[in-house]
C-alpha cells in the first residue's frame, strides 16, 4: 500500500539545490514526501494546504528553512528553523 505524502519540500531559487537534498534522504528512508517546481511561499503553502499535506518546508536559502505545520490541535502554525535543526533519516 502506497503513503500519502504529508510534507511539501518547496523553496526559493537560492535553497533549490537543497531541499532537493534534503528531500533526497527522506525519500531514500522510504519516507513519502514531494517536490514542488513553484518558487514563491505563499504559492507553495496554498499547494501543500490544498493537497492535504500537513507540513510544508520552504527552503529560503542553503540554511534557513520556514517550516508550516497545517495539522494539530491548535490550527496549525509557522516556525523559522536551520537545516541544522532537521531531524535527518539516517541513512
Amino acid at each position: 500500500m502506497e503513503q500519502k505524502v504529508k510534507a511539501l519540500f518547496a523553496a526559493h531559487p537560492d535553497g533549490k539545490q537543497k531541499a532537493a537534498e534534503i528531500a533526497a534522504l527522506y525519500l531514500a528512508a522510504g519516507m513519502p514526501v514531494a517536490e514542488s517546481k513553484l518558487d514563491g511561499f505563499a504559492e507553495n503553502r496554498q499547494l501543500a494546504e490544498q493537497s492535504g499535506m500537513s507540513h510544508l518546508l520552504y527552503f529560503q536559502d542553503a540554511k534557513r528553512i520556514t517550516m508550516v505545520s497545517f495539522l494539530d490541535e491548535m490550527g496549525g502554525f509557522t516556525v523559522d528553523l536551520l537545516v541544522s535543526d532537521l531531524q535527518l533519516p539516517k541513512k
